[in-house]
């Protein structure tokens, strides 16, 4: 399984998983689940992005606390909880589609995680995962500055406890390196 960790077998696996899910979406958007499909977009690409970074970390050190084993929880539960959201698709318990979105709206959230992505290397995981959380709460409709602010500290604190503290997880630190 090592083979579709990297180069050409990882380009194989991702272009096999993006066949099943398109596979999946089209199946749905061409049949009675059609009101659904647009719900079941998210957990696919959640999937089919999860299972790629699965495969990444195959080749990862070996380890019982080691560097995969955030990455493969994250991963799990991602997993789990699109597969659920994908039953509710299939079964019809979940609302059918809005008839209209705003695309704007879904480039502006992409946009988002893209700067956030690329913050990390400079601003830390702490200053930039506050200030994304702040931004995507503030995006997202919500107007109350101290839960905003208790929110982003809070997640901060508790990623700088449990990972940076307990499981010894380095972090891209940025600004703040030498002062931790």
């Amino acid at each position: 399984m090592e083979y579709f960790s990297e180069g050409t077998g990882l380009l194989v696996w991702i272009l096999a998983l993006i066949l099943i899910a398109c596979g999946i979406y089209f199946g749905m958007r061409y049949s009675k689940m059609r009101d659904y499909s647009g719900q079941a977009i998210i957990p696919l690409i959640m999937i089919v992005l999860s299972l790629v970074l699965w495969v990444k970390t195959l080749g990862f050190p070996t380890e019982d606390a080691g560097p995969a084993l955030i990455p493969l929880l994250w991963i799990f539960w991602l997993i789990l909880l699109s597969v659920v959201i994908l039953f509710f698709c299939f079964t019809g318990r979940i609302d059918k589609d809005p008839k209209r979105g705003r695309i704007f709206f879904l480039g502006l959230g992409v946009g988002l995680v893209v700067v956030y992505y690329f913050a990390m290397d400079y601003l830390g995981y702490f200053i930039s995962s506050f200030l994304f959380l702040a931004t995507a709460m503030y995006m997202l409709s919500y107007r109350k500055p101290f839960t905003i602010l208790l929110v982003g500290t809070g997640w901060v604190l508790f990623s700088y406890l449990i990972f940076y503290k307990l499981l010894y997880i380095q972090l891209p630190l940025g600004l703040i390196e030498d002062f931790i």
